[in-house]
């Protein structure tokens, strides 16, 4: 075996005893170098060449005994403040929903086996986020622009082609049909950070251009009547704006006029003389600290397992089962904001942000909503409301912020668009 070789292959070997895969560009480096730094070391000694390689290797030590301890320092770390208030509030989600299909007098609850199903989308979405964990969310950054791509070229579809539920037009895939509006948020948070995160906003050209890329899909989910998946866009796109360093006066020109139209619907179909209630003849001073189970539900509207759950859980479970649903929620959001702006990888921070930015819109409209705060529907509660896509899509999400986590101190630098 040649001299140089040797050391390929013991770093080779080495590497082999560690499972996390990020780290092993790192420790051939660094490894590498203290290697060369033994060699020449020993030969200014006078060893040989071969002397001095030998020597290099013994003093770092066995790879076995050094893979080992290299391992257990190097453990891709599982982020628990984020995703233990995300299997809480799930829990509590499948209380809720178990309670409706077999403890309620809502017997279309009964017959949609709402608990059922959402048993088989948590125990899907929670596989899901396993596995995006393990994948490297760098990769995706390269093909952002498709990303970008395809969710208007289906976005196109599902007005064109789609069957109108309420207003909001669904996308029939064959076995089902997708709300593929609610979905559109979360994608163009991914597209728009991998896209945006070393774009020169400074120069005239990109910032038309970015205005542009950030535009479209806004003025295409407006004509959708989906007017929460447009609020939450626009709240993304203006976000990812702001955090990519653009400045203050290019995000006011950019959001001024392009939030015309989504307000202009947003105040068409609001009407504050009739703020949305699950329980006609009820009012959120019905409801007890500590929850009674309503037995009856007077004038229940169809929507309690999905827009509604958050008024269900304050009539049915109380207020205090209530807060505790809103602080998990309110501390995972928390949780990511400080992740993301703590991360040294201008993709990585920036696609965290995006993703935290929809969580959050998402989360304020549906509690608005369910107060009776406001007249917006289309919001689900992030991890409890019924709904197999917006469940697996939000677990899928935070797999990816688990994965972003992991490597949060990577600084490597995928394709950038500028």
């Amino acid at each position: 075996m040649g001299i140089d070789k040797k050391f390929e292959v013991y770093i080779d070997r080495l590497c082999k005893r560690i499972r996390n895969k990020d780290v092993h560009d790192n420790i051939k480096l660094e490894i590498g170098d203290h290697l060369q730094e033994l060699k020449e070391d020993a030969m200014r000694r006078g060893l040989s060449e071969e002397e001095a390689v030998n020597e290099a290797m013994m003093h770092i030590g066995d790879e076995k005994i050094l893979g080992k301890q290299l391992n257990k320092t190097h453990k891709a770390p599982l982020d628990l403040q984020t995703i233990l208030p995300v299997l809480a509030v799930s829990l509590l989600g499948l209380l809720v929903m178990y309670y409706q299909q077999f403890h309620s007098t809502i017997t279309a609850l009964h017959e949609m086996k709402v608990f059922n199903k959402s048993l088989v989308f948590y125990l899907a979405g929670l596989l899901l986020m396993l596995i995006v964990f393990r994948f490297d969310y760098r990769k995706l950054a390269k093909h952002s622009i498709y990303i970008y791509g395809g969710t208007l070229f289906v976005l196109s579809l599902t007005l064109l082609l789609g069957v109108r539920v309420d207003g909001i037009p669904f996308i029939n895939i064959g076995f089902a049909f997708i709300n593929f509006t609610e979905i559109t948020p979360y994608l163009l948070a991914v597209s728009f950070a991998g896209i945006f995160h070393a774009w020169n906003w400074k120069d005239i050209r990109n910032f038309w251009i970015g205005a542009g890329l950030l535009a479209v899909p806004i003025l295409l989910l407006s004509t959708t009547g989906a007017v929460a998946a447009t609020f939450i866009s626009l709240m993304v796109s203006i976000t990812i704006m702001s955090v990519s360093s653009a400045s203050l006066k290019q995000v006011l020109s950019f959001t001024a006029p392009l939030s015309i139209l989504p307000m202009g619907r947003l105040f068409v179909q609001a009407d504050t003389s009739t703020l949305p209630n699950p329980y006609s003849g009820l009012t959120l001073g019905d409801a007890d600290f500590i929850g009674s189970a309503l037995q009856s539900t007077p004038g229940l509207m169809s929507e309690v397992h999905t827009d509604f759950i958050f008024s269900y859980t304050i009539y049915t479970f109380g207020w205090l089962f209530a807060i505790i649903v809103f602080a998990l929620i309110a501390y995972f959001i928390w949780r990511i904001i400080s992740t993301g702006r703590s991360m040294v990888y201008s993709y990585g921070r920036l696609l965290t942000i995006g993703l935290a930015t929809t969580f959050s819109v998402q989360f304020i409209l549906s509690t608005l909503m369910n107060l009776g705060l406001s007249a917006l529907p289309g919001a689900a509660m992030p991890f409890m409301s019924f709904g197999g896509s917006h469940i697996l899509l939000e677990m899928i999400a935070v797999g990816l912020l688990l994965s972003i986590y992991r490597r949060r101190n990577t600084v490597e630098q995928p394709m950038a668009y500028s």
